[in-house]
């Protein structure tokens, strides 16, 4: 995301960075320590990383409160498989530094207990899951949603998800790296989420006396504001004001946009937008302490991270002012759908062209029948859906080793998709659910499920075959079908994909849930917004 979106601030981005390289126990940097003691954020234990073994080897693990080589903490197994025993290992540190509150390990015994020296530490800020794979190999797997930083609304969902597999030596001693596939889509992204095209920073501009004079009597009158920034693009324009001191000299009232480099500016601040003669009030700053000012973007920062602390709020565009700073959705491979910008076109392929891809292929994914899911040649799934007229498009391509299409009844028990949506209040059902089922022929069968009769819904219309690692489905679905208005802002939704390697069992459930943006375009302006989501970082 150019220019940093979703990023921490500069000062937590330091917090974490000092924590995560220093070994545990070694002293913190002169600068880390001054921090946090200037901070009084609490205990500064927390940031020190945890790379040593947290009990010495031969040590008997027993479940619940243990004493490590430290300081107190508790052990949990998890499981044993073959010769071994795989333990979760938490320290707990006492006060918290800045949210992070314990050291946790992942380390391994023999059946009886007794500390065999393999020991691994997890990152205490993700949420992290060891699993044995089979005697020999332990993967885990790492889902991060920003926590505890503020994560800046880019119009796509900022969830992270690793994969990480290790190899157990013979004698329980260590854990090696092994090779971690992560599928690949046929029809793959071009960039994973973070990085975007950088539109083309907007040309100079000078601040008239006549509409400084303009701008100062919309903005608050006990403080004498003055131009930090104005920048115009598709004939409109924004003037951002600040209580600092004005420039001064022979280009005062000028931005060089295309040459001076990014710059931050306290507030308060009072912003207008100009298109025309007319000039009007922008809602933009609000609890903002200070803006980040970039070629292309504008970054307000205000106190709304952990104890206060000053974070990013939110990205709007400095290249088309107006509207919002997002991401670009062309291309994007993401890890959940909350949110989901649905793009449109005049067909199925261009809208399609244009939507993120939404991918599960790890246990973080699996959401009921995980003691039968075997890993992402097992299950593994990727989607994209879109809008074209008054129906979504969808597009489902699933990584399944042995395809079962319907045979006799529901086809519950066959492989096959399930969607949930809203219903309208007056629905007596909260939601619908439909069932989508490989049927003989290439051809989709879509069925509501929502109560006992199963019926089938005939306006929902879509393909299927099968491709090397799987199959994918086509889908048509009008809105009218599933229950959303066609002026709907936004919708609940969720996708999952049923696994059933025999007929007659269903054996694993793998899926998002999320919300459906419907924005009349993309970016959305800042008035369309606001009006869906006043408050950006919730």
């Amino acid at each position: 995301m150019g220019d940093g979106h979703g990023m921490p601030s500069a000062i937590s981005r330091g917090m974490k960075l000092n924590r995560m390289n220093a070994p545990r126990g070694a002293p913190l940097s002169p600068g880390a320590l001054a921090l946090a003691l200037c901070l009084g954020l609490g205990s500064t234990t927390a940031l020190a990383a945890a790379d040593e073994p947290p009990v010495a080897k031969g040590t008997v693990l027993v479940e619940g409160p243990i004493d490590t080589l430290n300081i107190p903490g508790t052990a949990k197994r998890i499981s044993c498989e073959g010769p071994f025993c795989l333990w979760l290992v938490v320290e707990e540190l006492g006060p918290c530094f800045y949210g992070l509150c314990t050291n946790k390990f992942m380390v391994l015994s023999d059946l009886e207990g007794k500390f065999m020296g393999a020991s691994r530490s997890l990152d205490s800020w993700t949420e992290s899951t060891p699993r044995f794979i089979d005697a020999e190999h332990v993967e885990v797997v790492s889902r991060n949603t920003n926590y505890p930083f503020t994560a800046v609304d880019d119009g796509l969902d900022p969830t992270q998800v690793s994969r990480t597999v290790l190899k157990v030596s013979r004698d329980g001693t260590r854990f090696t790296q092994a090779p971690s596939l992560t599928p690949t889509w046929t029809k793959p992204g071009s960039r994973r989420m973070g990085s975007s095209v950088a539109p083309k920073p907007p040309e100079p501009r000078v601040v008239s006396a006549e509409l400084l004079a303009r701008a100062r009597a919309l903005c608050p009158t006990d403080v004498t504001f003055n131009p930090v920034d104005y920048a115009c693009g598709d004939g409109t324009c924004l003037l951002l004001l600040t209580e600092s001191e004005p420039k001064s000299g022979p280009d005062a009232g000028r931005e060089e946009a295309t040459a001076k480099p990014t710059f931050e500016v306290e507030g308060p601040f009072c912003s207008v937008m100009v298109k025309g003669e007319d000039v009007e009030l922008a809602s933009l700053g609000g609890d903002a302490t200070s803006v980040r000012v970039t070629p292309t973007g504008y970054a307000f920062s205000g106190p709304v991270g952990m104890r206060g602390s000053t974070e990013v709020m939110e990205w709007v565009s400095r290249a088309r002012p107006g509207y919002m700073s997002f991401s670009d959705t062309e291309g994007v491979v993401v890890n959940g759908s909350n949110p989901y910008p649905v793009r449109f076109a005049e067909s199925a392929k261009a809208a399609l062209a244009l939507a993120p891809t939404v991918q599960a292929f790890t246990l973080a994914h699996v959401t009921w029948g995980l003691a039968d899911w075997k890993g992402p040649t097992d299950l593994a799934f990727a989607w994209r859906l879109a809008r074209v007229g008054e129906a979504l498009a969808l597009i489902a391509e699933v990584h399944d080793d042995k395809v079962v299409p319907l045979g006799k009844g529901t086809g519950l028990h066959s492989d096959h998709l399930e969607l949930t949506f809203p219903r309208p209040s007056v629905s007596p059902s909260h939601t619908i659910k439909v069932g989508v089922l490989l049927t003989a022929g290439g051809k989709v069968e879509a069925r509501d499920w929502t109560g006992e009769a199963n019926p089938v819904l005939p306006s929902i219309q879509g393909t299927w075959r099968k491709r090397p690692h799987g199959y994918e489905v086509s889908l048509t679905l009008p809105l009218a079908a599933l229950g959303v208005e066609k002026s709907a802002r936004a919708s609940y939704f969720s996708l999952a994909v049923s696994d059933a390697d025999a007929r007659g069992k269903q054996e694993t459930l793998m899926g998002h849930d999320g919300e459906l943006r419907f924005w009349t375009e993309y970016p959305p302006s800042i008035a369309e917004y606001r009006g869906s989501s006043p408050w950006p970082w919730n």
